[in-house]
């Protein structure tokens, strides 16, 4: 609460509507992503384009508004803002996918949380749904919550193994459209920097 009266305080204080409309609509996007997403746990049925959507609602949004503020106040043509917004978008879902790759691939240490948490709560995110697509016994799995013990650990096994991979090359597109976006953007040390985000994101599951 205290975090959205400090944002909503300065949010007052911007003095630009545009910004202004794009950061509130960051505050909706973000509460619609925490519904749905609670909405849907323990669903096997959970498309891909749902997981996207929900992705872009809690992570993407933040950092699509972000980059298109920048250029707002930067003064750019409506094009590059629209090209800043992409990016930030596919940005964020590249860094969303990366991170729910690394909730099953990384050490408990690393992670500082349990491995498969998001697994074990019921959040169904992308290697969960390749994996679901080529092993049907994972889908009993999780419609039971994993009430046996042992059920978690052979789901995150089935994950690893079969959906990790799918994941890394939804992240590698994703990363892909980002720099793609950048296309309008004249050579420079900040274009560098935005092409070297791509790079970051990705580096972490190769």
């Amino acid at each position: 609460d205290f975090l959205f009266a400090q944002s909503s305080w300065f949010l007052a204080n911007l003095d630009n509507l545009e910004v202004i409309k794009l950061i509130s609509q960051v505050i909706a996007d973000f509460a619609d992503g925490e519904i749905s997403q609670a909405g849907a746990l323990f669903n096997c049925n959970v498309t891909l384009d749902e997981y996207l959507l929900k992705s872009h609602h809690k992570t993407a949004s933040l950092i699509a508004a972000s980059c298109k503020s920048a250029s707002v106040f930067s003064e750019c043509d409506e094009s590059v803002k629209n090209d800043m917004y992409e990016y930030g978008k596919h940005l964020g879902l590249a860094f969303q996918v990366v991170d729910d790759i690394l909730d099953f691939t990384q050490t408990e240490e690393q992670l500082g949380k349990p491995q498969g948490q998001d697994l074990a709560s019921g959040n169904l995110t992308a290697p969960t749904i390749f994996a679901l697509q080529k092993r049907p016994e994972l889908r009993a799995l999780i419609d039971s919550q994993f009430e046996n013990e042992g059920d978690l650990q052979k789901a995150i096994d089935i994950v690893t193994e079969y959906g990790i991979e799918e994941a890394r090359k939804l992240a590698k597109r994703e990363g892909d459209i980002a720099l793609a976006s950048l296309r309008q953007l004249p050579d420079s040390e900040s274009k560098r920097s935005l092409v070297g985000m791509v790079g970051y994101v990705l580096e972490r599951i190769y």
